[in-house]
């Protein structure tokens, strides 16, 4: 019987999940495109903000998103999102989705268009996560 352990350090046992889950789903679904991207805010050469996300198959995955305070409100955010729609596009998206916590930014997602679809209330302080998506 095979052995189970918990681990702290990760790395191996990530490659070899990450790697059965790429062999199954290509069996399921064929090759399947991923690509990883980032767009940046910068002031001269600092950044001052940003979005981190991952195209896979059709659909863009925003992973993480973050303006500096003194950024915020002057309507850069809406055009960072819009860059990473575009790039996401031209790598075949149709659909985006992201997750924020109530304490972040469900606000600013649906103003740019985001539909929730799901949440998970628990977290600490009143906290709820939520989930949107948005057609491309």
């Amino acid at each position: 019987m095979p052995a189970i352990a918990v681990e702290r350090t990760i790395g191996e046992t990530k490659r070899a999940v990450l790697g059965g889950l790429i062999r199954y789903n290509e069996q399921k679904m064929g090759k399947q495109r991923y690509r990883r991207f980032a767009v940046s805010l910068r002031d001269k050469k600092k950044i001052v903000g940003g979005i981190v996300g991952e195209v896979w198959t059709t659909v863009l995955f925003i992973q993480l998103f973050w303006i500096d305070e003194g950024f915020r409100g002057k309507g850069v955010g809406t055009k960072l999102i819009r860059k990473i729609e575009d790039e996401a596009r031209r790598f075949g998206a149709v659909r985006s989705y992201v997750d924020t916590m109530s304490v972040q930014a469900p606000g600013f997602y649906r103003s740019c268009g985001y539909k929730a679809f799901g949440s998970i209330k628990g977290y600490p302080r009143g906290v709820t996560r939520h989930w949107l998506t948005k057609t491309l």
